[in-house]
């Protein structure tokens, strides 16, 4: 009954422009050739490999209806504000901040969104599930990953300060203004000795870039990272907990990459249109 309904679904759109002809159907849903032309050239992918990911695009959007797993803007807009906090600034500070850095901050909560997804679906794939990390995994992975585990061992900045951080945020803009309302200091800045969190932002700074501005004592401060010297591995405890929050996730995703393929396998699949 089931594919009696699907070949009548095509029967209705047999007579469309070619360019919405439908190339297959998954669990009831179509995949058009106007689908997989768009989705190839901006993955830039072969239309083959296009049908075969939007294969599992649908499996997984008809997985999420199933499972009534959805993700709310006020959800989002938390997970913004999350973020900010653990970089030492608001939701608003880190918009600009990301826009400054030439991201589209709309882009940016879709993406947010997807991670949250993914979150809920892994919830459900591994309900009940315990994902034991061993000291021993830890240990392989950062002898077998020196190169995730490196730093700068020095940080050059020149340090603005203001009392008026609308005056800060001018200086930023245009660091060769002269504002006697800003001080300026260079800075040979040792990241052994850094504030995890500042240091956590001084290197996800470009070099050329300013940091976000934060309060110190009784003025406001933002820094200009002029250059970035020498490697210096990070201690192995300062890690762990990175490591192992890796290790869970690689151990989530394959989780729920094995569960995926066991529904698809199991997925009405029509492939009306081979590509």
């Amino acid at each position: 009954m089931r594919l009696l309904l699907i070949f009548a679904f095509i029967s209705a759109f047999a007579s469309a422009a070619p360019i919405n002809a439908i190339a297959a159907v998954v669990e009831g849903e179509p995949i058009t050739l106007y689908d997989i032309d768009t989705f190839a050239a901006s993955e830039k992918i072969t239309k083959a490999i296009a049908l075969d990911r939007l294969i599992d695009v649908r499996l997984r959007e008809a997985k999420i209806k199933e499972l009534g797993i959805s993700v709310g803007a006020d959800e989002v807009d938390s997970r913004v504000d999350l973020i900010a906090k653990r970089n030492n600034l608001d939701a608003a500070t880190l918009k600009e901040v990301l826009i400054r850095r030439g991201a589209d901050f709309d882009k940016y909560k879709e993406e947010i969104k997807e991670t949250l997804l993914n979150e809920k679906i892994a919830a459900y794939v591994l309900a009940g599930t315990q994902i034991p990390v061993s000291e021993e995994e830890i240990e392989r992975f950062y002898a077998a990953n020196p190169s995730l585990f490196t730093q700068p061992s020095e940080i050059v900045a020149i340090q603005y300060a203001a009392k008026d951080e609308r005056i800060l945020q001018a200086a930023a803009q245009n660091p060769m203004m002269v504002d006697p309302a800003v001080t300026t200091a260079r800075q040979v800045l040792k990241t052994s000795e850094l504030n995890p969190r500042l240091l956590a932002v001084l290197i996800q700074t470009p070099i050329g870039g300013f940091t976000p501005i934060f309060p110190a004592a009784d003025r406001m401060v933002t820094l200009l990272v002029r250059e970035k010297r020498g490697s210096a591995q990070k201690p192995l405890n300062s890690v762990k907990a990175q490591i192992s929050e890796k290790l869970r996730a690689d151990y989530e995703e394959r989780s729920v990459s094995d569960y995926f393929a066991k529904a698809r396998a199991k997925a009405q699949i029509l492939i009306v249109r081979p590509q």
